[in-house]
């Protein structure tokens, strides 16, 4: 990571740890909204039993905890001690799931080890340069033809919807959130070269789950 990039990763370190501080504790009321994503996340994963997963800024775990239910081996990584505690707390006697208090775009795993990795309402939550190391890093630990799979906002074309989705997140969403939704996801997946093979809609369009296949140079 050249030093550019680090100081805008300890910069946001520094403000991610300190506005999760405080919204750990009330976070999983979006879980109200988010459950059924999460699960569907899991089903239509395709993969098979054991098969490992990386879960990255998986915040207070709800991603991670769903895989692991259905017998997947899961790490998740997040920046957040606050976020990492309510995770841990959410675990389960016979769940495989290792959670890791790091900065996502640099994880210690070797090239290719993961079945499968993804970044559920995280990437909103980064400055752009650290969201798309977090995605090129998924890719580099993602095995060849692995999935990768992206949760965040969308914009829906329904003007009534896009008002009241955006109202509501600006409630409790970082300072990244507008650069975000301004950008648009796949402004990210072209920069990291990857390609959405699959996108699906969900809180009345205010939500996209897509479906990537790491596509590895040889």
């Amino acid at each position: 990571m050249n030093l550019h990039l680090r100081d805008i990763a300890n910069k946001h370190e520094w403000h991610n740890v300190r506005w999760f501080r405080r919204m750990a504790p009330v976070y999983d009321i979006v879980e109200i909204f988010a459950r059924h994503i999460r699960e569907k996340v899991v089903i239509d994963s395709g993969l098979s039993h054991g098969a490992r997963v990386l879960d990255m800024a998986c915040g207070t775990g709800a991603q991670s905890v769903a895989f692991a239910k259905y017998g997947f081996s899961v790490v998740g990584v997040d920046l957040s001690p606050d976020m990492l505690a309510r995770a841990k707390m959410k675990v389960r006697n016979g769940y495989d799931v290792t959670f890791i208090c790091r900065d996502a775009s640099s994880v210690p795993y070797a090239d290719s080890h993961f079945d499968l990795s993804t970044v559920s309402f995280g990437l909103h939550d980064m400055p752009e340069q650290i969201g798309l190391a977090v995605l090129r890093e998924m890719r580099r630990v993602t095995k060849p033809d692995g999935k990768i799979v992206i949760v965040d906002y969308d914009v829906p074309r329904n003007a009534l919807s896009a008002f009241l989705g955006h109202a509501v997140a600006k409630t409790w969403e970082t300072v990244y959130y507008d650069h975000f939704l301004k950008a648009g996801l796949q402004h990210y997946l072209v920069e990291a070269e990857l390609s959405a093979e699959e996108k699906e809609n969900f809180v009345f369009a205010n939500v996209q789950k897509v479906l990537c296949t790491n596509r590895k140079r040889t």
